[in-house]
């Protein structure tokens, strides 16, 4: 004899027929899979939070989270080393310049004094971004990197204008310049300094792409520049070509004026949530439909938080799939896109049903 099959309940009203087990309605297990997705998130949601300052979790995402995390510290340190060479160097140019008389070193020493402003604006948005999300910035600090960006671009616009006005002056009356060999001696110094510091910080920059401090590389580089172009002012001017050091000066405060623009329109786009990187947005819709129960996409949307990227996007999946099915493939979909994109720190996949693009022509669909 077999075991008895469980018994069924069915209740008939109208056109519809609902039938009831004995173990569970589906109305408790459609219940239960909400319940489930619910729990599923907000534990999502938490370890999204540790991730975001350093904590170690489970999986491959942890060795990613120590990478950023590493990135952010090497950033902050190399940032800080900046701040105090520049202003060592600024001083001592300065300095110079006041006993040689000469208006490019001057120029060269501001330009030295500002960059190790622009290095502490960089340093101490290195260190907010790490800060834990509170109630009042829920999605974190993300683009507090991208705001002293824009910080660092505007002092490099006024710094630029400054030294422009004076050696324009300079040039209505130039002088002999006094003591050149210390100048250049300085001058040559300034350059290999900033020139070395620039690579490393560059280096940082690119690996864990890191915006203000590509800014403030390129703002070193442009600083070691100018301290060649000043050197080979006051070289000039020890051949008794006294315009030249004038010269010098004013082609620092254009060099600087066009690192400042690059940062100003690099910053403010991505404050202003601009996102234009059409290879990109291809290979993460590629990965996307080549999961076997995506039938379409649609309204793909990416934006950069700081050095991240976050995206949000609806994906169409067959009508008759279950709540939980569906929820599985989203998040098949998420950790697969955050596996192969560098730098997605966050991708919100929403499941919908497929829709026939005739019978809703005002849906956008893509096939």
């Amino acid at each position: 004899m077999g075991s008895n099959p469980t018994p069924r309940t069915t209740f008939a009203r109208g056109d519809h027929e609902f039938e009831l087990t004995g173990r569970r309605t589906q109305f408790a297990i459609s219940l239960q899979i909400e319940l489930t997705r619910r729990n599923e998130f907000k534990n999502l949601n938490q370890v999204v939070a540790r991730r975001v300052h350093g904590e170690v979790v489970v999986g491959g995402e942890s060795l990613a989270l120590q990478d950023e995390t590493r990135g952010f510290r090497e950033g902050e340190r190399i940032a800080k080393i900046s701040v105090w060479t520049l202003l060592a160097l600024g001083v001592v140019e300065i300095g110079f310049s006041l006993v040689s008389g000469s208006i490019s070193l001057l120029a060269d020493g501001i330009d030295s004094i500002s960059d190790a402003v622009v290095s502490f604006f960089v340093w101490t948005g290195l260190r907010i971004i790490r800060r834990r999300p509170s109630r009042r910035f829920q999605f974190g600090y993300y683009k507090v990197e991208s705001f002293t960006a824009l910080i660092t671009a505007i002092i490099l616009v006024g710094v630029s204008a400054y030294i422009f006005l004076r050696s324009y002056r300079s040039l209505l009356t130039p002088a002999p310049i006094r003591l050149p060999l210390p100048a250049l001696i300085v001058l040559l110094a300034a350059g290999l300094g900033s020139l070395y510091r620039a690579l490393q910080m560059r280096r940082i920059a690119n690996r864990y792409n890191i915006l203000s401090l590509k800014v403030d590389a390129r703002n070193s580089i442009k600083d070691s520049s100018s301290s060649f172009v000043a050197f080979a002012s006051v070289l000039l001017s020890t051949f008794g070509i006294h315009h030249a050091d004038a010269i010098g000066g004013m082609l620092i405060a254009v060099y600087i004026l066009t690192v400042a623009y690059v940062a100003l329109r690099e910053s403010s786009l991505v404050l202003l949530d601009e996102f234009h990187e059409p290879d990109l947005s291809r290979e993460i819709e590629h990965l996307i439909r080549a999961h076997p129960d995506v039938m379409g996409i649609r309204d793909l949307r990416l934006r950069r938080a700081g050095p991240f990227i976050v995206g949000v996007l609806e994906v169409e999946v067959e009508g008759s799939m279950t709540l939980n099915e569906a929820h599985e493939v989203a998040t098949q979909l998420e950790a697969s896109v955050r596996a192969r994109i560098t730098g997605l720190r966050r991708l919100v996949v929403t499941p919908v049903p497929v829709v026939d693009p005739h019978k809703h022509p005002h849906e956008h669909y893509a096939p």
